[in-house]
C-alpha cells in the first residue's frame, strides 16, 4: 500500500481489515462499511457465535470474504495469533487494523477496585496496545491504524475514573505511535465519539431508570442534540483509513461536547 500515487486517496478492494470487538455495536457497522468498499475482514472478538453471524451477513449482504478468530484482547498471544493468521492462513497482511474492543465501568475513583482497575486497563489500553504491536510487527510497510477513543480521554467525567484514565493513555499511544511508524507510511489515528446508540451505553447502569434515561441525559450536554449513530462513528474511521497525510490525530465525533 506505499507504492501510492500522492495524495491518492486509499481504497481498501480486497485489502484485510482487522477489526476487534466486532461481533455488535460500532465494531460491526465498521465491518459492514469497509465491506461496501470491497475489503475482506477478519471479525475478532469474545463470542464465536457472535462473530459467525456478523461473517455470514456480511458474505449475503456484501459479498465479502470474511472469517472470524474468537479471543480476548487483554491475551497478548491472541493478538499476535490474529495477525499470524492474516500472514499465514490468508496469505497476506493486515492492511487496515480497527481497535474498537473496549468496556466500561460505572464507578468513580474511590470505590473502584483493583480488579475492576485491571480488567479496563487490559481491555481498553493493553488489547489495544497488543494489537497495534502485532500489526507493526509485520513484515510490510503502509496502511493504518485506528483506535476507538471517547471524548473521556479528553476531559473528565465523574463517575468514570477507570474509562477515563484508559482511553487518555489511548490518546498518548496514538501520537507515540503515529512518529514511531510515521516513516513507514503507517498511519496512526483515533475517533473520539462521545455517546453512541449502541450496547455500551446502556450496560453497567446501576439502576434500570438510569439506564432508560441515558439518552435524554447525554443529549442535553450535546450541542448539537443528538447522540451519535454507529455508522455516523463508522465513516470517520473510513475517513482516517484513507487518508495518508493524517496522522497522530484524535478525532472528536461528538455533536460539539468537546468544543463547549
Amino acid at each position: 500500500m506505499t507504492n501510492a500515487t500522492p495524495g491518492a486517496a486509499r481504497t481498501f478492494n480486497n485489502r484485510l481489515v482487522l477489526i476487534t470487538g466486532a461481533g455488535s455495536g460500532l465494531g460491526f457497522e465498521c465491518a459492514k462499511l469497509f465491506a461496501s468498499h470491497g475489503a475482506r475482514l477478519l471479525l475478532t472478538g469474545r463470542d464465536s457465535a457472535k462473530l459467525q453471524r456478523a461473517c455470514e451477513q456480511l458474505k449475503t449482504e456484501y459479498a465479502a470474504q470474511a472469517w472470524q478468530l474468537a479471543g480476548d484482547v487483554s491475551d497478548s498471544a491472541f493478538a499476535e495469533q490474529a495477525v499470524a493468521f492474516a500472514n499465514c492462513e490468508l496469505d497476506c497482511p493486515v492492511d487496515i487494523l480497527i481497535n474498537n474492543a473496549g468496556t466500561i465501568l460505572r464507578s468513580d475513583a474511590s470505590n473502584t477496585s483493583d480488579s475492576e482497575w485491571q480488567h479496563v486497563m487490559d481491555t481498553n489500553l493493553n488489547g489495544l496496545f497488543y494489537f497495534s504491536r502485532a500489526f507493526a510487527n509485520q513484515a510490510h510497510d503502509g496502511g493504518a491504524i485506528i483506535n476507538v477513543s471517547s471524548t473521556c480521554g479528553q476531559v473528565g467525567a465523574a463517575g468514570l475514573a477507570a474509562y477515563c484514565a484508559s482511553k487518555g493513555a489511548v490518546n498518548q499511544l496514538t501520537k507515540t505511535m503515529a512518529l514511531e511508524l510515521a516513516g513507514r507510511k503507517i498511519n496512526v489515528n483515533a475517533v473520539a465519539p462521545g455517546a453512541i446508540n449502541s450496547p455500551m451505553l446502556f450496560s453497567q447502569h446501576q439502576t434500570q431508570e438510569l439506564a432508560d434515561s441515558v439518552v435524554e441525559r447525554n443529549r442535553n450536554s450535546i450541542p448539537i442534540g443528538e447522540v451519535a449513530q454507529p455508522q455516523e462513528v463508522a465513516r470517520a474511521v473510513l475517513f482516517l483509513a484513507s487518508e495518508r497525510h493524517i496522522t497522530g490525530e484524535i478525532m472528536a465525533v461528538d455533536g460539539g461536547y468537546t468544543a463547549a
